[in-house]
């Protein structure tokens, strides 16, 4: 497993910055090690030793005590800002892939693993930039620097320290396989029980309507239980790293220890220049330790980086746009447009015209494209052939995120965020009518003051579908697109909201419907059947 994703430095801002501040802290903290582990043995050999007085080591007590204070003010300031600034990278680098996901093909991305990588996955890279990066950093550049100095003033133990210091990394690599495939387990295991979770949740009430709650809840308890055995097979293995790589720094500071003190016999080496080689042994194994035990927390963060990765290569649903969007909306044209997903064309040669203040009803059998034509409108998908123009311009050229600036939808499935009922009406922008007047617009009048839980939970289906109308009628658009409008409405409350489209002046309303009554109050109908391609105005 590399322990570094070389898609990090090259595709997130701000790594490669991050990487060069980890580097700079790690060159001053070896300095200052080395430093340190001199001026101590200086200490130990001149104040017990040589006999010296408390005046003759006060400049070199000093400045052991100041080179202790900024090594550890260095690694206080290191720590602090590696965590802060991982922090906001990730945040970053949560929103592009979460733009992307929006902006990728609809269903290209399931709910549940688009929930596990953006809040779990993100949080782990968290803790991977944070902690296993610096460490990184401080591998390559501590170990060589102790072995320069050593190697300059004790040249056999520098050979000792080169021969033992690969083990760490060695043994660190060996148990990183195997850690690598119960990592992608473990990951998968929990893709797996959040997906499946979110689905239950979602389903909740339906599952309770055909006694399925104790059949979903063993389920549920199989997949916690298949990702407790692979959370425990990971520490299990953390652990193993941790005794094999202690192991190994023992091993080769017993080494070194050995040889000085043989040679301390002999007068092969001096006290002083013992001493520092002594203490330096343990500095020299220590950051390969550390980034073993970083390594292994930040597993999972560099495990769900490939995924995110995969995320950011989404294809757009859209090419990149080459103009914002019109200046005035106008009349949207579809010229022989064929539209499909992964299989048979949807619409085949749909011709249609769409004029500025017009009710256009959308009717014809389910599965017959009514949503998949304002899908094409949202521009949620591209056709697969034809030409969509508004006011001649083609509708492609047109950046998507500006051009539904220009629409208010209202999705046949419409979702709400928890909060204030008033809060989720009140229009996106100035120009748009009172939520309060939106409201009672669309029957929801009496729902103004209720509060949203997750997923509409304290409304029914049909009076989330009234506030999500009020919402869309509140949106400062010239363009409002109604899916199902009228469906889970009763009928009083389905002649209201009939009566709202119909009141919404210099506005194009584009309704797809079965309510025949609502077709019937439209300016155009266009017949969309399922066994033909055409449609009729």
């Amino acid at each position: 497993m590399r322990a570094l994703d070389p898609w990090l430095p090259r595709d997130v801002p701000g790594v490669r910055r991050f990487l060069a501040a980890a580097g700079a802290a790690a060159a001053c903290s070896a300095a200052l090690t080395v430093a340190q582990a001199a001026l101590f043995s200086h200490l130990v050999v001149a104040g017990f030793l040589g006999g010296r007085d408390a005046r003759d080591v006060l400049p070199a007590l000093l400045g052991f005590a100041g080179v202790g204070a900024a090594r550890a003010a260095l690694g206080w300031a290191a720590e602090t800002g590696a965590r802060t600034a991982a922090s906001r990278m990730v945040g970053e680098l949560r929103g592009r892939v979460l733009r992307r996901i929006v902006r990728a093909r609809p269903g290209s991305v399931p709910s549940g693993e688009a929930v596990t990588v953006t809040t779990d996955g993100v949080e782990a890279l968290e803790v991977y930039v944070a902690r296993v990066l610096p460490s990184l950093a401080t591998a390559a550049l501590a170990p060589p620097a102790i072995l320069a100095w050593t190697a300059f003033r004790d040249a056999p133990s520098a050979l000792v320290m080169a021969a033992t210091l690969p083990l760490v990394p060695l043994f660190g690599a060996l148990i990183g396989a195997s850690t690598r495939a119960r990592t992608r387990e473990r990951w998968r295991a929990l893709a797996l029980m959040s997906g499946h979770f979110l689905d239950v949740v979602s389903g909740l009430t339906t599952l309770r309507a055909h006694r399925r709650g104790r059949a979903q809840a063993t389920a549920i308890a199989a997949t916690g239980d298949r990702y407790r055995r692979e959370t425990m097979r990971v520490l299990r293995t953390a652990f193993l790293s941790a005794f094999v790589l202690e192991l190994a720094a023992t091993l080769g500071t017993a080494l070194v220890a050995v040889g000085v003190g043989l040679r301390l016999t002999t007068g092969g080496i001096g006290l002083e220049a013992g001493l520092a080689v002594l203490v330096l042994a343990p500095e020299l194994y220590g950051p390969l330790r550390a980034l073993a035990a970083d390594f292994h927390a930040g597993a999972d963060g560099l495990t769900a980086s490939r995924r995110l990765s995969a995320l950011l290569a989404l294809p757009p649903a859209v090419p990149p746009p080459a103009r914002p969007r019109p200046a005035v909306f106008g009349t949207v044209r579809l010229e022989d447009v064929t539209a499909a997903y992964d299989g048979p064309p949807v619409l085949s040669g749909l011709s249609l015209e769409i004029r500025p203040g017009g009710f256009t009803a959308l009717v014809g059998e389910s599965g017959a494209g009514k949503s998949t034509l304002l899908a094409l409108l949202m521009r949620f998908v591209e056709p697969a052939s034809g030409l969509i123009t508004v006011d001649g311009a083609d509708l492609a050229g047109f950046d998507p995120d500006e051009w539904r600036r220009l629409i208010a939808w209202l999705p046949q499935r419409p979702r709400l965020r928890p909060g204030p009922v008033l809060e989720e009406i009140a229009p996106a922008g100035p120009g748009g009518m009172g939520p309060v007047a939106a409201a009672e617009l669309a029957g929801a009048g009496s729902l103004v003051h209720r509060t949203v839980g997750e997923a509409g939970d304290g409304l029914s289906a049909g009076e989330v579908r009234r506030v999500a109308l009020a919402r869309a009628l509140a949106r400062p658009a010239p363009l409002l697109l109604l899916d199902e409008p009228t469906a889970h409405l009763d009928r009083a409350t389905a002649r209201q909201v009939t009566d709202a489209v119909l009141a919404l002046s210099g506005r194009t309303v584009v309704v797809a419907t079965h309510d025949p009554r609502l077709a019937a109050s439209a300016d155009h109908v266009i017949d969309l059947p399922v066994s033909r391609a055409e449609a009729l105005t």
